[in-house]
């Protein structure tokens, strides 16, 4: 037989039973399962301490709101075609410095939709699912604003004795993040951000924050003169190697550039021109703020669920009826489409 030929005997025999092997079988019932990977012993980072007691305290907390989320959703309630589990794991980590605005325990909340195939076979290993944040601070778009390429701490760009203050700069920059426009605030407590499709505002990508109304507000704006501050405490700490010199000077000139009305407006993402200080006061772009640590009421231990943010594709009906046509249900939209935002409204811990 020719190679080409048997070679593409083989592409059709793999591509036959990847298809057999892949169809999912929606009818088959399904069991709901929650994998908790929180920590129930005391925790210490660079600069708080968590006690047991804490711990474990927000451990039942987020078991209790998975089963909330479980008796107040079909998709979870009733799994039909797939497998629940849901996960929850820690944002903090030993290598994380916990900043001035942190305060409540952070984790994320996974739902995972292990769909079933007509072969007796699971979808086990990153499978649909839908997550969303609990007392994360990270949290516009897209997490980090500012992710500057990897820095080898061996000296080659900045003395090593500056390491504590590149830290410090580094994570500066790092709490600040870009956000949707805010569309509505439907319910007390419940705000959707939505970003644009196609120039208009409809059916685009959602941020939903779920939050206590009656503290500051939890996001804060910024002025394109603190970005310009906080990239120039960054830069000016890297002057071993011409490029870093480069950068800086650049920096410098970008931001004399800009007018004192212009460093003094609120920050936009963006600039037609710069390169460095990619930001602008002129309301072009998503706007950057950072988490306003007013917001915490700290007469609450950081076990309390006190702030959430939510992402939804907001996808079409006929995007909806496209990915079921091609394959399967969009399930992480589904179980978005029965979210009642005003009932997860209450679901924010405040005093007694």
């Amino acid at each position: 037989m020719k190679p080409l030929l048997t070679i593409a005997i083989l592409i059709l025999i793999v591509n036959a039973l990847y298809g057999q092997a892949s169809k999912w079988d929606p009818a088959k019932a399904g069991t709901w399962r929650l994998e908790n990977h929180l920590p129930d012993k005391s925790f210490k980072t660079r600069n708080i301490t968590l006690s047991a007691s804490d711990n474990i305290a927000f451990k039942q907390n987020i078991s209790t709101l998975a089963e909330w989320f479980r008796q107040n959703n079909r998709m979870l309630k009733t799994p039909t075609g797939y497998d629940l589990r849901a996960l929850v794991t820690w944002v903090w980590s030993d290598y994380s410095t916990i900043m001035d605005y942190d305060y409540a325990i952070p984790c994320e909340m996974g739902f995972l939709f292990e769909l079933f195939y007509s072969d007796g076979s699971k979808w086990k290993v990153e499978p649909p699912q839908y997550n969303f944040d609990i007392n994360a601070t990270y949290g516009g778009i897209d997490g980090l604003f500012f992710t500057p390429e990897s820095i080898v701490d061996d000296g080659s760009r900045y003395d090593q004795s500056l390491s504590g203050k590149v830290d410090k700069a580094l994570n500066n920059l790092r709490q600040y993040f870009r956000v949707y426009p805010l569309k509505e605030s439907p319910h007390p407590g419940v705000d959707i951000y939505q970003a644009y499709r196609d120039g208009w505002q409809q059916n685009g990508k959602q941020r939903i924050v779920i939050y206590n109304p009656e503290r500051p507000p939890y996001w804060i704006p910024v002025t394109v003169s603190e970005m310009a501050d906080a990239h120039l405490a960054y830069y000016s700490l890297f002057q071993k190697k011409e490029i870093d010199r480069m950068l800086l000077e650049q920096l410098k000139q970008e931001i004399a550039e800009l007018s004192p009305e212009e460093l003094a407006a609120p920050a936009y993402a963006g600039h037609d021109s710069h390169f460095v200080l990619k930001v602008n006061g002129t309301r072009q772009g998503y706007q950057i703020m950072r988490f306003n640590p007013a917001y915490w009421d700290r007469s609450l231990p950081p076990s309390a669920i006190q702030f959430m943010a939510f992402f939804n594709e907001n996808l079409t009906e006929d995007e909806m009826a496209d990915q079921e046509k091609r394959n399967y249900p969009n399930y992480p939209q589904l179980f978005a489409n029965e979210i009642k935002w005003d009932k997860v409204a209450t679901l924010i811990m405040k005093k007694k």
